[in-house]
């Protein structure tokens, strides 16, 4: 896959189908989308082409605002848009200065100008340009302008309401990591760099791995315990994770996301891991003594390990 940080880099092509998008999650309804555009340019013989934005638009306009959550990195919805057969990607800098590109001017410099189009995929609710004030009437009279042609993809609906963030974001708030992975038609989860712990785990049988986020403000699920996925240096493992406070072992002040991952011993200080998380297996909580927390975790490898067999049963199962 191409990715281009500068529209200069970009060659026009007119035999191009083109999307935009911040595709944050890069949920199933977003995948609708870039389905169309795949399937546009396997019949037509056209590139495929994302544009989106880094920053997220949000972290940008509301910059004073300190709770702005997103479900994925510019890197993560990369890989997925690879995943997904997209061969060329535009990531436009979002600036203030930016932001008051209108509708027209966008379409352009940067798309029809830059890029080159002969169709264009939209969500059903497709908004851009400055105060959002290009809509699919406005896109109509640029098509006609510039000769590319709009198709509209329509929302998807699981169990009668319309897949989208924000209901992705209150899944994962309420810790129901298995309905935000049905949303988003993925296991959710985060890239994290390994960081020094105070090697408590391995002293009561369980060694952990110690991450920071690589993107700090990025959605975490409710606190609790979760049987998880880890992909390491192109290998895949799975294990246990724990996020919250530590009240049984520290003062609980400070947020831990640390893994205890099954059949591993290596030494990753300072290397990047990323966690998918599988299912959640109960809250966080308080033992009276040290004993009791591990009697706990002992049921917490079994449940995973019996939830992995369970998930390596359905997958293979989906393959065949």
């Amino acid at each position: 896959m191409n990715i281009y940080r500068d529209i200069k880099d970009v060659t026009k092509d007119k035999k191009t189908v083109v999307t935009i998008g911040t595709f944050d999650g890069l949920h199933k309804a977003h995948k609708q989308i870039i389905d169309k555009v795949t399937s546009l340019a396997r019949q037509n013989e056209l590139r495929s082409f994302i544009v989106t934005f880094e920053p997220h638009p949000q972290e940008v306009l509301k910059n004073k605002t300190p709770d702005i959550k997103l479900l994925t990195s510019i890197d993560e919805k990369l890989r997925l848009f690879e995943k997904a057969g997209i061969e060329n990607v535009l990531v436009l800098k979002f600036t203030i200065e930016f932001s008051k590109t209108d509708a027209n001017e966008f379409y352009e410099s940067y798309v029809a100008g830059a890029i080159g189009l002969s169709d264009l995929v939209i969500g059903y609710d497709h908004l851009f340009g400055r105060n959002r004030e290009g809509s699919f009437e406005t896109l109509m009279e640029l098509g006609k302008k510039y000769g590319f042609t709009v198709h509209r993809v329509e929302e998807i609906d699981i169990e009668g309401k319309p897949v989208s963030s924000t209901r992705i974001r209150l899944a994962l708030a309420e810790g129901n990591i298995e309905e935000a992975n049905r949303l988003l038609g993925y296991e959710y989860g985060f890239d994290g760099i390994v960081v020094e712990g105070d090697k408590v785990g391995r002293t009561i049988g369980y060694p952990t791995v110690n991450l920071k986020p690589v993107k700090e403000n990025k959605v975490m699920p409710r606190e609790g315990i979760y049987c998880v996925k880890v992909e390491y240096n192109e290998n895949n493992y799975y294990g246990m994770m724990y996020h919250g406070y530590r009240p049984t072992l520290s003062e609980g002040i400070q947020r831990a996301l640390e893994v205890h991952i099954f059949d591993f011993n290596k030494n990753v200080y300072g290397e990047k891991i990323t966690i998918g998380f599988l299912k959640r297996l109960r809250d966080d909580m308080k033992f009276s003594s040290k004993e009791e927390l591990i009697k706990q975790i002992d049921k917490d490898k079994k449940d995973s390990l019996s939830y992995i067999k369970e998930f390596e049963s359905r997958k293979q199962i989906n393959q065949n």
